[in-house]
């Protein structure tokens, strides 16, 4: 009887040690402002302005062709895709953090009425071809 009180105990207090291992995201955006939140269509620019921070240094890419900043209107089924340069210097492995500002042409509306309102979701790929974190805008509105 002895026995399995020991073993009970050494299986208790094995289990009672044992934490859960959280892995942090080392990749992370997020928005600061979104400016204007009513607009004229075709005449005024959306600024989303989103702070980031990568423990390695691994955002934006030299070759102009990969398109690593994904943009999605949420009145669209597809997200647009854009170039972002490197925002570290080649070969480093240094964390980086700051601001990028986005500049999305002025929307214009789809249908026939004479407001839409809509919202932009934005997230950005690093050069391990890792996503990070989707953040989303508050409520624009277009108007005619």
């Amino acid at each position: 009887m002895k026995g399995i009180t020991y073993i009970l105990l050494a299986v208790s207090l094995v289990f009672s040690t044992c934490k859960k291992v959280e892995v942090e995201n080392d990749f992370l955006i997020s928005l600061i402002e979104t400016s204007p939140s009513s607009i004229v269509e075709f005449e005024e620019n959306i600024n989303i302005r989103i702070s980031y921070n990568h423990a390695q240094g691994f955002l934006g890419f030299s070759d102009p062709d990969y398109l690593s900043l994904e943009v999605k209107d949420s009145r669209l089924s597809n997200p647009d895709y854009y170039h972002l340069f490197p925002l570290s210097p080649p070969q480093s492995d240094v964390s980086i953090s700051g601001e990028i500002l986005i500049e999305v042409d002025a929307p214009f509306i789809f249908g026939n009425g004479n407001t839409e309102t809509l919202t932009f979701t934005i997230a950005i790929q690093d050069k391990d071809k890792n996503w990070s974190n989707k953040v989303t805008t508050d409520l624009i509105t277009v108007n005619k």
